[in-house]
């Protein structure tokens, strides 16, 4: 069967054609000892040029827009970088591995987002164009290091790296989330059982105090008061709950202020300081180790390396060193001027990688270092909070009970 292809050159140049082939995998393979890489194959209908799909409007503005309301997991990706490095090592063409996968997600945007970079593929551009349509899936990593992979050839390579880094990433999240989860199950839940309280069973309390004329402590009174507030107005404090969650989300999330005020709070706060010094130490060495490995410069992946920080203070640490490198100093002795953000045992690592040539791999050591720090830091956060919420909730409870058993006890006394 004759086969009309397009296929990229190790030095990125491309090249198209018509070959006879049993299948597009046999094409592949043929391809690949030639020194190419398969990025499209479709039978022969003609002698004329292959038609380039259109890439429709509503794609287009879906490709920009589609972050405001619909988001990709860390572990979707993960799997997707996996999976199409697997099947371009058997032997797929680029958009056929690219169309195969937007089938098997489950995820309609995701599906929709790659069967869009397939056109795009088949249509001309190149594999890193393609996605960095989609920031808000594929981040600058991804693009940059699936450009790397393209110019050298080695895509599949390439993709197996972003395989490991995505990994990489998200067992640190999971690990952070899980220290977390025990602590925010406890507030919410009591937060529930306060609320049902004060809505429901302190209003009985307060009618039938008032109906005995028993004197209620200051404590009492206040706390009957909100009661009272919240069972009749229920729909205002949902409301102004809500609004005002919204609000500090947007504020702490969406604004330069709120986001160095988070992070400054993270750092300086003893319970958390030392935890977020080893995530975006650990994310520093990680993320920089995997965009060297793939070949990229050291100014370039610093300045990408910057971008994946969600602490501004690393991240504006980080990003004054390109401008410095260019001029030919050296990392560790830009990164030694950070003392508060950097470890010592991260500048001098760096300083030895970059004497004996082997910052690649001392970055990795150092990543696989802070990781396992990461790990035991979280379980010893879960062991200081867990005591911590006891005692507030010991407090809340202790003041509580004492407010509805004073009254009591004083019609006991009474009597």
């Amino acid at each position: 069967m004759e086969y009309e292809y397009k296929a990229v050159d190790k030095d990125g140049e491309k090249k198209s054609g018509v070959r006879s082939a049993s299948s597009q995998v046999d094409l592949a393979r043929a391809l690949r000892q030639e020194g190419l890489f398969l990025v499209w194959a479709g039978e022969k209908t003609g002698s004329g040029p292959v038609e380039k799909p259109n890439i429709s409007l509503t794609e287009n503005i879906e490709s920009q827009f589609g972050s405001m309301f619909k988001q990709v997991s860390l572990q979707e990706k993960m799997i997707f970088a996996r999976h199409l490095a697997l099947m371009i090592r058997a032997g797929f063409s680029l958009n056929k591995a690219l169309e195969t996968l937007s089938r098997q997600t489950k995820n309609k945007y995701f599906a929709t987002a790659l069967k869009n970079i397939s056109g795009r593929v088949v249509a001309g551009e190149n594999f890193s164009q393609a996605i960095s349509t989609y920031p808000n899936i594929f981040s600058d990593i991804f693009v940059s290091m699936a450009k790397v992979g393209e110019a050298s050839g080695k895509l599949e390579g390439t993709l197996r790296l972003v395989t490991l880094h995505l990994k990489r990433e998200y067992m640190l999240k999971r690990k952070v989330r899980g220290a977390l989860v025990y602590p925010v199950i406890i507030i919410l839940a009591m937060l529930a059982v306060g609320a049902v309280m004060m809505a429901f069973v302190l209003p009985q309390l307060a009618a039938t105090f008032s109906e005995l004329n028993v004197p209620l402590p200051l404590s009492t009174q206040i706390i009957f008061s909100v009661s009272n507030f919240m069972s009749r107005y229920w729909y205002f404090l949902i409301f102004a709950v809500a609004a005002g969650g919204y609000a500090l989300y947007f504020f702490l999330r969406q604004t330069a202020l709120g986001r160095k005020a988070v992070n400054l709070f993270l750092l300086k706060t003893p319970l958390f300081s030392d935890i977020t010094k080893k995530i975006n130490s650990a994310r520093f060495a990680r993320t920089l180790s995997s965009l060297l490995l793939s070949g990229i410069q050291l100014n370039e992946s610093i300045r990408i390396t910057s971008d994946t920080l969600t602490n501004y203070f690393y991240k504006k640490a980080v990003i004054e060193t390109v401008a410095e490198i260019e001029k030919g100093k050296t990392l560790s002795s830009l990164l030694v001027k950070h003392p508060k953000l950097f470890p010592p045992v991260v500048t001098e690592m760096v300083a030895v990688g970059e004497e004996t040539g082997s910052l690649t791999g001392i970055l990795g050591e150092l990543a696989r270092f802070f990781e396992s720090e990461v790990s035991i830091a979280t379980k010893s956060l879960s062991a200081v909070i867990e005591p911590i919420i006891m005692i507030f909730v010991g407090l809340a409870v202790g003041i509580f009970a004492l407010s509805i058993i004073q009254p009591i006890y004083s019609i006991g006394t009474g009597l």
